[in-house]
């Protein structure tokens, strides 16, 4: 009797197994994949995929366009890039979900203004930005190398470091200030900062290590560094600054 009732169910287990399997990754799958994607990838592509601190998701995808190109990307992460694996932490079957999320996404390169070459100039001229950091082998490694920014941030999120510096300060590049016993001033990027020590890093790139004892004070900063262009560069110039910044990094 149990062979029989057996022989009954398993077709229908199965049935409901491939009903299940359906719903994982048939028309339902976008729709779950957009929990998965708000929950793993929104701090850095945004909401909806349009770009934050990381590249916008609804435009070309230049590390590759296809289901395969983008299931590769988030499983084993990018090289260089602040993007990680997700192989290990989601697997296959939820990667699969974020792929179908990201196909019903809006796939428009959003238009940008400027032109790459004009702003090619400023960066190296008037911006002065070659004096705290690298495209290549040209500029300075004070501030973070941008050989390859525009495949890393989103044009939203240059702009926005090029007008408002402070909203987002990059990790490892925390300002800090010390006075020392003398009342000179020294004000840098922190390397170490402890109740016994600080070692900071100066313009000139110079390193500082400081016993705290023999200082008169020393403090972490909430700003950044990094200058506002916003009054420094005409609108113009800022909007070529920016096709410049997002033209690196990219094939073409």
């Amino acid at each position: 009797m149990s062979r029989i009732v057996n022989a009954l169910l398993l077709p229908l287990l199965c049935a409901a197994a491939f009903a299940q399997h359906e719903i994982q990754t048939g028309p339902a799958a976008p729709e779950s994949g957009a929990a998965l994607f708000r929950r793993h990838c929104r701090s850095c592509h945004g909401r909806g995929g349009e770009g934050g601190r990381a590249p916008s998701l609804t435009g070309r995808l230049h590390a590759g366009d296809t289901d395969a190109d983008m299931a590769r990307v988030i499983s084993g992460g990018l090289p260089g890039t602040d993007m990680l694996a997700y192989s290990a932490r989601l697997g296959d079957e939820k990667i699969g979900r974020i792929v179908a999320y990201l196909r019903s996404v809006k796939r428009e390169e959003p238009s940008m203004a400027g032109d790459a070459a004009r702003g090619e100039t400023v960066f190296w001229g008037k911006g002065a930005c070659a004096s705290c950091h690298a495209v290549g082998a040209r500029g300075n490694r004070l501030g973070p190398d941008l050989t390859s920014i525009g495949r890393q941030r989103s044009a939203g999120f240059l702009r926005e470091s090029l007008v408002k510096p402070d909203a987002d300060i990059v990790q490892g590049y925390q300002a800090a200030k010390v006075v020392t016993a003398d009342g000179q001033t020294i004000r840098g990027i922190e390397r170490a900062f402890s109740e016994f020590s600080v070692v900071l890093q100066d313009f000139s790139g110079k390193v500082h290590s400081f016993n705290r004892v023999s200082l008169k004070s020393a403090e972490r900063e909430n700003g950044s560094l990094m200058p506002t262009y916003e009054k420094a560069l005409t609108a113009a110039e800022l909007d070529d600054v920016l096709k410049y910044l997002a033209s690196l990094g990219r094939s073409n």
